[in-house]
């Protein structure tokens, strides 16, 4: 959908507001306000810091902001929302300094491509949309959230992942949910611009300087690149078993087509779940982009390629057990640009690609629900395992060595006189190899701090 086609819709709106003048005060004076005041600190300890250019500083950073979001009620089903976020830098706390090799901070402020520097706080609408209800269907275009396997919000930073486009999501049909999704362009988490489909950190390199896009100084014109079509379905017809079945198209560069199944059953107090994912890669030109033969040790010049995974869960009263593993064909990387991580509830963990080509990866997570102890806290653990070929390199430019990974997690909700308060820590131990293909040591130690206030 071009951008005159959302323009054309929302004055289409306006004008149905204004045929009906009681409903269209009605819609404002009815619509619900959604506020959140959200604060973060970041702190990296690299255990070689010789490649910083910053006098050997280990990257930090503290943002303060939120977002006030606004949606109308509806009128003969219509409705209208928009969303206005916001990251800065109190007191000029952060200096651009602390950023010099900053990697999970950098989205605090602005990535790479935009005319902002490290510690320079923003504003952007990220949300403005029309939103149209009829029974069991909803269709919405514009500015928005849009989440499937291969887009998410991602909201672990100040601001999300938010596109331009249009869904559609269906429920008419018994047990199951239809979902189309149409996305034009995108703004980072880290980003006050909406760039096309190829201005993205996780693009593969390739693809995103084929483009004009934020990335590209040299290319001011920002241009447009291929539009994502993306389409599912969910079906839960038979009792604890839930199916999906979904397809992604980036015209003229790759598709993929995503299949998975889980099943849980009660054995007396436990809950145990199986789970499996396959995802299979068709290249549709972005291996004569890429080249990975000639620039990634890859066997042919093609991305075709698939993965697998798979997980069992253990839930026992206030606790659960994952454990899973997952493997990456040897004939090429996944490419999953717009944060939808495709082995995300299996073996990902935060910071980690773990989609590579040929990458097997294992995952351990513990977590347990001390509400009945403190009220509100909740804490998992978990260590992953990435075994990696050192003789591939990626097509995003990530390490090629292996990977241990330790995290503790803690997540506080308060309540009575601070409710709607929400407290979060994270604790990373993370070992990357070396390798001859990628001898820059990046290991190290992280902390994460968050507080959210929503009212």
């Amino acid at each position: 959908m071009a951008k005159r086609s959302i323009t054309a819709a929302l004055l289409l709106t306006t004008g149905i507001f204004a045929e009906a003048a009681d409903n269209f005060a009605a819609a404002f004076s009815e619509g619900k306000f959604d506020a959140r005041l959200r604060a973060q600190y970041f702190f990296t300890d690299w255990d070689d810091n010789s490649n910083t250019g910053r006098d050997g500083k280990d990257p930090s950073g503290f943002a303060a902001g939120g977002s006030v979001i606004f949606r109308t009620a509806p009128v003969s089903g219509f409705r209208v929302g928009a969303g206005l976020y916001t990251t800065q830098n109190p007191g000029g706390f952060t200096k651009e300094s602390d950023g010099a090799t900053a990697t999970s901070a950098q989205d605090l402020f602005a990535r790479e491509g935009s005319s902002k520097t490290y510690g320079q706080g923003y504003a952007v609408l990220a949300k403005s949309y029309l939103q149209y209800d009829i029974s069991k269907t909803k269709i919405k275009a514009g500015r928005f959230l849009m989440t499937n396997p291969w887009i998410t919000p991602n909201d672990t930073k100040m601001i999300p992942l938010t596109v331009e486009g249009a869904q559609i999501v269906t429920s008419e049909f018994r047990n199951s949910t239809i979902q189309f999704d149409f996305a034009k362009r995108f703004k980072e988490r880290g980003a006050a611009y909406f760039g096309n489909m190829a201005d993205g950190a996780d693009v593969p390199h390739a693809i995103r300087n084929n483009y004009a896009t934020h990335y590209n100084p040299a290319d001011p014109s920002h241009g447009e690149a291929p539009s994502v079509l993306i389409a599912g379905l969910n079906n839960k017809s038979v009792p604890g078993l839930k199916l999906q079945a979904w397809a992604m198209h980036w015209n003229n560069l790759v598709s993929q087509a995503m299949a998975e199944a889980n099943y849980a059953l009660e054995v007396q107090e436990v809950i145990l779940g199986f789970g499996g994912r396959y995802v299979q890669q068709f290249d549709q030109g972005a291996g004569a982009l890429i080249k990975p033969m000639l620039n990634h040790g890859d066997s042919d010049d093609s991305v075709d390629s698939s993965l697998w995974a798979l997980r069992a869960t253990a839930d026992f009263r206030a606790s659960k057990l994952l454990l899973s593993l997952s493997q990456t064909n040897s004939n090429g990387d996944m490419i999953a640009p717009w944060r939808g991580f495709l082995t995300q509830g299996y073996t990902r963990s935060m910071t980690i690609t773990d989609w590579n080509a040929n990458t097997k990866a294992y995952k351990a997570q513990f977590d347990y629900d001390f509400n009945e102890k403190v009220a509100g806290l909740n804490a998992f653990v978990s260590y992953s395992y990435y075994d990696r070929d050192p003789n591939r390199t990626s097509y995003v430019n990530s390490s090629n060595g292996d990977t241990h990974q330790l995290n503790l997690d803690l997540i506080y909700s308060l309540s009575r006189t601070f409710r709607g308060t929400e407290l979060k820590a994270r604790f990373m131990e993370q070992n990357n190899e070396t390798t001859a293909l990628y001898e820059q040591e990046t290991s190290g130690r992280e902390m994460r701090l968050e507080a959210n206030y929503n009212f």
